[in-house]
């Protein structure tokens, strides 16, 4: 299992996973416009060079980041490299708050809150009849220039 960032010969692959697990376009990330944004950065996970996932991570601040979007492969999802996928990301990032939303009626709000995400609040309505929840993560690693 191997997590990069991803580059533009990845851009069509990622576009068939996001097709896979989002229904409605208007939830798919955009990867060629999100590639040239300085603001966003694209992580991908692969095994044997078989891309299977992506996060897409959006930089608000200097310690505060969105997580925009994230797609493991429907033969890949329950085998826990979600989990692993995501939490490779938050360690790397000692010291940072993530937020995200994510709909109520999607699985990935366990995998969330079982990553240590933190829900925030609900925005009613935000998916047409359905609610968004508003999740965070903050931890501060002993040692850090913060704890």
């Amino acid at each position: 299992m191997k997590i990069r960032k991803a580059e533009i010969r990845d851009l069509n692959v990622l576009k068939i996973i996001s097709n896979e697990q989002f229904k409605n376009e208007n939830l798919r990330p955009k990867f060629k416009l999100l590639q040239k944004d300085a603001t966003y950065q694209i992580k991908i996970i692969e095994d044997g060079g078989i891309i299977f996932g992506y996060i897409v991570i959006k930089y608000l601040d200097k310690y505060l980041f969105d997580i925009y979007s994230m797609a493991i492969k429907q033969e890949y999802q329950g085998k826990g490299y979600g989990y692993k996928f995501l939490r490779y990301i938050l360690e790397s990032s000692n010291g940072h708050k993530f937020n995200l939303e994510v709909s109520e009626e999607n699985n990935a709000k366990y995998l969330y809150l079982k990553c240590g995400f933190k829900i925030d609040g609900i925005r009613k309505g935000y998916y047409g009849k359905k609610d968004a929840i508003l999740m965070s993560y903050y931890v501060f690693k002993p040692g850090s220039e913060e704890s």
